[in-house]
C-alpha cells in the first residue's frame, strides 16, 4: 500500500462519537479497545485499535442506528446513547472519501459503500475495507476519511488509527466551558 504513505496528508478538525452511557466515559471514547475486540468496519477483530467518529453529529447518530439495527437490537433499547465531540489532529491521514483517493486504490465508492463487512467477520475472514485498514496501519496512518455506507449528504466518517496518535497528534474530547 505504498499510495497510502505517498497521499498521506495533515487533518484537523472536530468528530462526534456516541456510546451507551457505560461506555461513555471520556477515556473510554478513545482507546478504541471495543472496535479492536469485536472488529468494526476498517478493522478486523483482534488487529488494531480504531476510533469511529463521523464529521457531523447527524451522520453520528445515523451510523449509530445503523449499528444497533444490524444488531437486530430494537432503537428503543439503543438509547440512551452520549453523544461527544473529539478534537482529532493528525499528520498523516488517508482520505478515502474522494475520487482520487478511491482511485488510487483502485476502488469505487459503491465497493467501499455496500461491502457487508460483518458477514465477513462472522464467517472469520477478513473484508476489503478490513485489509484496506490493516495496510493503512501498517503504512502508519493515523486516520482514515471514508464515506458513510448510510448517508453520503450528511458528512464523513472518520477512523483514528488511536495507537498511531503520539505528540504533536492528538485525540481529546471536548468538553463544555465551565460557568
Amino acid at each position: 500500500m505504498k499510495f497510502a504513505s505517498s497521499r498521506a496528508r495533515p487533518w484537523a478538525d472536530t468528530i462526534f462519537r456516541s456510546a451507551p452511557p457505560k461506555w461513555a466515559a471520556g477515556r473510554e471514547m478513545l482507546t478504541g479497545v471495543g472496535s479492536m475486540k469485536s472488529g468494526a468496519r476498517l478493522n478486523a477483530p483482534g488487529s488494531f485499535p480504531a476510533v469511529y467518529g463521523s464529521t457531523t453529529p447527524e451522520l453520528a447518530m445515523i451510523e449509530s442506528l445503523a449499528y444497533q439495527r444490524r444488531a437486530k437490537l430494537p432503537i428503543e433499547r439503543a438509547m440512551p446513547l452520549v453523544f461527544k465531540a473529539i478534537s482529532v489532529e493528525v499528520e498523516r491521514s488517508l482520505d478515502l472519501s474522494d475520487s482520487a483517493g478511491m482511485m488510487a486504490l483502485g476502488v469505487t465508492l459503491d465497493q467501499l459503500r455496500t461491502e457487508t463487512w460483518w458477514l465477513a467477520r462472522a464467517r472469520g475472514e477478513e473484508s476489503l475495507t478490513q485489509a484496506i485498514g490493516r495496510a493503512a496501519h501498517a503504512c502508519g496512518i493515523q486516520a482514515i476519511l471514508v464515506a458513510s455506507a448510510h448517508a453520503l449528504d450528511q458528512g464523513v466518517n472518520v477512523v483514528v488509527l488511536s495507537d498511531h496518535i503520539k505528540p504533536p497528534s492528538g485525540l481529546k474530547v471536548l468538553r463544555r466551558p465551565a460557568k
